[in-house]
């Protein structure tokens, strides 16, 4: 079936789908967006795996190097 235009979608199998619609999305979209769907998406997958247990913190733990002393 044919996709009209300004569609999102259309019906048919999603082995029929060739992915041209996710490349012209992820395109289109700044690095701002991108950044904050990975992280959307990083909360969504820790949701599911993890129900219940709230949501993840990043770990703000400051880290360093120091030269070694022979």
């Amino acid at each position: 079936m044919a996709k009209r235009p300004g569609m999102m979608g259309a019906k048919g199998k999603v082995s029929e789908d060739d992915g041209s619609f996710d490349r012209a999305f992820w395109a289109a979209a700044t690095p701002e967006q991108k950044v904050r769907a990975i992280f959307e998406l990083r909360e969504l997958y820790y949701e599911v795996m993890h129900p219940g247990t709230g949501a993840e913190r990043l770990d703000r733990t400051v880290g360093g190097t120091r030269r070694l002393r022979d």
